[in-house]
């Protein structure tokens, strides 16, 4: 009859510990590039909604034919909205840095007539670095969104 050896059943600590550092070292890379992701999500999201809110204002300021108001606060990170004198919107940017803006003192006017007082850019930036430029052309109010600033600055 030959003796079996129980030996040769399971794992060494040796080859645990490799496989748990391999998993660990995965698992931090992705996170980092999991981050990155979300920082870059929030930063798109939040331009888009600018660029909409842009839009949305002057299609409002054209149909009730009133003038409107978007007041950009760089240090707190956020955009007001007015209709005429009248605060209807307070927006607060979460985990985006309102930079900067190229408007007369941070303000933007719509003509009851929807044409925008000028065109200008607003800075958005995240955590990370990134920046993405919300650009508005004077008199059509086109809006777009570029990684890179307007070829006038």
């Amino acid at each position: 009859m030959k003796c079996r050896n129980n030996r040769t059943k399971g794992y060494t600590l040796i080859e645990l510990m490799f496989v748990v550092g391999i998993v660990t070292l995965l698992l931090g890379l992705s996170l980092t590039g999991l981050d990155y992701l979300i920082q870059l999500n929030k930063l798109n999201t939040a331009a888009a909604l600018l660029g909409s809110g842009l839009k949305n204002i002057q299609s409002r300021a054209f149909y009730e034919g009133v003038y409107y108001k978007l007041q950009f606060w760089p240090t707190l990170d956020r955009y007001r909205v007015y209709r005429q004198t009248e605060l209807i919107n307070d927006i607060v940017l979460k985990d985006i840095d309102l930079f900067n803006t190229n408007f007369t003192d941070n303000n933007l006017y719509f003509y009851p007539n929807g044409v925008p007082g000028q065109g200008g850019t607003v800075t958005l930036k995240n955590k990370r670095g990134k920046v993405l430029y919300v650009i508005m052309t004077p008199v059509t109010a086109r809006v777009r969104i570029s990684p890179n600033p307007p070829e006038n600055w």
